[in-house]
């Protein structure tokens, strides 16, 4: 009953997450573009191209004069761009009939970087295609986003990074992914109580903004610490550089801290159970990362090129890592919980400060490139009874002369395993087949942990300890003593194997710190 309870948990959190990425929207595209019906040249002498929308009321959208061109990656190829100071009409007249501009087409000016000056938009338009302005770089000023406007789509507004502030008004119902993406300039914005959809990096690198409030009365999202927060839902939509995450989050969303210039330790309430795609992508937090202890799942490229350094404990309860989560991380230690079945691919790809890793036994697949090109890793202990099925590049750029440590009695099956068979340094280690049950019943307890020097074992009566450094190499054994002198050791993380009197075997991992 349990495992059916932790896997519905899962495929919620997945749906969750598939859909705070993006892949539902409130919106389509306004309607499929079949070309241009007339162009007319604007009172700044450029020529524009509009199509009709609605001939009973004479409304158009301006659009643009081609199909997409996956060459010049823009909807202009063969046309001249606008350039200049711009001046778009609300009206325009096309064979004796004036027509009203209601939309601003999906990619109508996209990468017409030459356009400069301040970007005025119609007071008459309603609706703000996907890629409307994307790449429009050298509007300046403020970009202040017509009352009546109700659609803002994907990339609307991405990388106009000379916009020095942004005012959104309380008619706006949708904001898309990346809308109003590296606005570098801006340093706070306000969401209006008509907002009712936010979509993952609406503000994705907007690397100055320190002020990100929500209206009050807005019944959707709140804000607290200058991040947008889903009420319902408790998940953290968008955070700043400014942001605490606060205590009761429960959903760290997709890309909410991406891009966004974090400086030091990364602090996830223990609340947390779910971390998005991509959501610390790019986020320079540094020091170590303490995965909350109820985290159950983790998107794909959640922490991709993170900063954080030392040993990654994930919590036992994790049940699903995305591919490419940690690639190019700076973990020296990976420490892989019990509750995870399969490494999605590349999951620790490039990871080059990576020195050990300990898989539990319940693994039994690891995909492709998963710790490929990890150049540094020195120390594998696998603890699966059975030989995890490996992707032919999960190991690729890795020593095959590391120590591997794998269960006492399984040699053979792993000397014969596809990929496995390619390592050449097995040690059958005791410490990875101890049998937990068998003492289960038994609280053991090992402190002070961290520790500097004596460390006393609590809840037996030990008659053997053996101490084993990060690479699974015995340092030290101390016979008939419940108290271990640990001065002596560098400072890391240990393995204590303790045998009691009874001959029955328990682990214990301990810190030892200067």
């Amino acid at each position: 009953m349990k495992t059916t309870k932790k896997i519905m948990m899962v495929c919620c959190l997945m749906v969750l997450a598939a859909t705070s990425y993006g892949q539902i929207q409130p919106w389509t595209h306004y309607s499929p573009w079949t070309g241009y019906d007339f162009s007319t040249e604007c009172e700044t002498g450029q020529t524009l191209y509009y199509r009709i929308i609605d001939s009973v009321n004479y409304e158009v959208a301006l659009t643009h004069p081609a199909p997409y061109s996956y060459v010049t990656l823009d909807y202009w190829e063969g046309y001249d761009k606008p350039v200049g100071d711009i001046v778009f009409p609300s009206e325009v007249t096309y064979e004796g009939q004036t027509y009203t501009v209601t939309v601003i087409d999906d990619g109508t000016f996209r990468q017409c970087g030459g356009m400069t000056g301040t970007l005025v938009i119609p007071n008459t338009v309603t609706f703000i295609g996907y890629y409307a302005f994307d790449g429009c770089y050298r509007f300046t000023g403020s970009l202040e986003i017509p009352d009546g406007v109700t659609i803002i789509g994907r990339m609307a507004f991405n990388s106009m990074s000379e916009i020095t502030s942004v005012s959104i008004p309380n008619s706006v119902v949708a904001i898309g992914e990346k809308a109003f993406a590296s606005f570098w300039k801006i340093t706070s914005l306000w969401i209006p109580e008509s907002v009712t959809y936010l979509a993952p990096g609406a503000f994705w690198a907007c690397e100055k903004l320190v002020t990100l409030e929500v209206d009050e009365n807005n019944p959707v999202y709140y804000s607290e610490s200058n991040a947008v927060i889903e009420r319902e839902t408790k998940r953290l939509v968008q955070a700043t550089k400014t942001t605490v995450i606060p205590e009761d989050i429960t959903i760290i969303g997709a890309m909410a801290f991406e891009a966004v210039e974090n400086k030091g330790n990364l602090v996830i309430p223990q609340s947390v159970i779910s971390i998005e795609d991509e959501a610390f992508k790019y986020a320079h937090f540094t020091g170590t990362l303490n995965l909350p202890e109820n985290l159950e799942y983790i998107g794909e490229y959640a922490f991709y090129f993170s900063y954080c350094t030392g040993a990654l404990y994930i919590p036992d309860g994790v049940s699903f890592i995305g591919e490419y989560t940690f690639t190019n991380s700076g973990f020296s230690e990976i420490h892989l919980p019990k509750s995870l079945k399969t490494i999605e691919g590349n999951t620790f790809y490039n990871c080059t400060r990576l020195e050990m890793v300990e898989i539990q036994s319940e693994v039994d697949s690891i995909g492709s490139g998963v710790f490929q090109y990890c150049n540094r890793l020195n120390c594998l202990k696998v603890h699966c009874e059975v030989p995890p099925e490996c992707w032919y590049s999960a190991f690729s750029g890795v020593s095959r002369d590391i120590p591997v440590h794998i269960p006492v009695g399984t040699l053979a099956d792993y000397q014969s395993a596809p990929y496995w068979n390619e390592f050449t340094n097995f040690i059958e280690d005791g410490l990875m087949s101890v049998d937990e049950s068998e003492a289960s019943h038994i609280q053991i307890s090992v402190y002070p942990n961290p520790a500097k020097d004596f460390v006393r074992i609590e809840g037996t009566k030990a008659a053997e300890v053996q101490v084993y450094n990060a690479v699974g190499q015995l340092v030290k054994t101390v016979q008939g003593s419940n108290e271990i002198d640990m001065s002596s050791l560098a400072e890391g993380i240990y393995l204590l194997r303790i045998t009691d009197v009874d001959g029955k075997n328990y682990t214990a991992r301990l810190v030892v710190k200067e």
